[in-house]
């Protein structure tokens, strides 16, 4: 295997790994990453259904059973997760909005159900035209419930995600409303001409470097210890040697393949990979 065919398959098994990892909670996701996985699911399980030939779809072209079955797992997919998020932000906890998610999913499924069946034409066990529309209804409802409480079972993981998103948005809007302390309370050993504007925070060693608007100081200090007592600042650790403060932060972005935070000052500072997604959602 030629050394370009090796960084192709590193870099396929990276991307791999990370997708799992994001998927199932052990690392950070976005909203944006969360929507390519539920058209992921759709469309891969749209292509599985369709496979199997289900009695409902059978006559039609395969592209359009597979369209049909798209937009159903989409659909629901959206239903489930939108209903989880509202319940997050009423206030219930967790599982609670998840629970009334697969509930409440047939009856918001079956409307669009019924639109799906109309535009593609395709055939039900329901057309009756001696049938209203809430009569219909209800027979769609009863048509999709069982069906649909498999879905909620698949999906579930990806309704917990947006839970997750909701979840940290909260705790960081709490965070951004909270004073935050003096340099002094949190780090007492601070000299007093460092002033209170915190920028960043370097590892060297078994010292640390504070950086602030009024100067700079090394003290015998443990990276991880002055990580944790900065956590009331509106900062983030944003690479296993260094912290960043919120306020003085420019940009996040990617740089070849490796990412950077570029400070107000034009400082630069390495992020790390796993750390990128949280610092650009915090930011």
């Amino acid at each position: 295997m030629t050394d370009t065919a090796t960084e192709r398959s590193s870099t396929g098994n990276d991307r791999f790994q990370s997708v799992l990892l994001s998927v199932f909670g052990l690392r950070d996701i976005s909203w944006r990453q969360l929507v390519w996985y539920c058209l992921v699911f759709s469309v891969v399980g749209g292509v599985i259904i369709t496979s199997f030939e289900p009695l409902v779809t059978a006559p039609l072209p395969v592209w359009v059973a597979i369209l049909h079955w798209f937009f159903h797992l989409f659909v629901a997919a959206g239903a489930l997760i939108l209903t989880t998020v509202l319940g997050i932000i009423a206030g219930l906890r967790m599982p609670w909005p998840l629970v009334a998610a697969v509930i409440l999913l047939p009856f918001l499924l079956a409307p669009f159900s019924m639109v799906a069946d109309i535009i593609l034409d395709v055939p039900t066990l329901n057309d009756d035209a001696s049938l209203n529309i809430t009569q219909l209804y209800i027979l769609e409802l009863g048509d999709i419930a069982i069906p649909s409480l498999g879905l909620s079972a698949l999906m579930a993981v990806l309704a917990y995600r947006a839970a997750d998103i909701v979840q940290k948005h909260q705790a960081d809007r709490l965070l951004r409303q909270a004073p935050e302390p003096t340099l002094r309370s949190v780090i007492p050993a601070a000299p007093h001409n460092l002033g209170d504007d915190l920028i960043r925070v370097e590892a060297q060693d078994h010292y640390v470097r504070l950086i602030t608007s009024d100067g700079t100081a090394t003290l015998k200090l443990a990276f991880s210890d002055c990580v944790a007592a900065l956590a009331r600042f509106q900062g983030g650790q944003c690479h296993r040697s260094h912290w960043v403060r919120f306020k003085h932060v420019k940009t996040i972005k990617r740089s070849g393949s490796a990412y950077v935070c570029t400070l107000k000052d034009d400082t630069q500072i390495p992020v790390s990979r796993r750390r990128y997604s949280e610092l650009k959602r915090r930011a």
